[in-house]
């Protein structure tokens, strides 16, 4: 993926591809906005991830019975909770 996808999708955006914007073979004027390179990375890596779980498939037997959705441990729960929050507003 790092050595043929990401570079062609690089190249439509940021080298003067077809959405980099502007009057030569861009789909208008404005172009694609991209903040820092975030959408690239992030847009790439989330359909990898998708084709990734399509072709592997759900984890058969993995929650067959009712008792494999109770969780196992309320506080680390609740402590993960406090630490995402705080990553997050921090």
């Amino acid at each position: 993926m790092t050595t043929w996808i990401y570079p062609v999708v690089v190249h439509w955006t940021w080298g003067y591809g077809w959405l980099a914007g502007g009057n030569d073979y861009s789909i208008n004027d404005t172009g694609f906005m991209d903040f820092a390179g975030s959408g690239i990375v992030h847009m790439c890596g989330g359909v990898g991830a998708l084709v990734g779980a399509a072709v592997v498939g759900p984890r058969s037997g993995r929650f067959d019975g009712e008792e494999s959705f109770d969780p196992h441990s309320l506080p680390l729960i609740v402590l993960g909770t406090f630490i995402l929050w705080f990553g997050w507003y921090g």
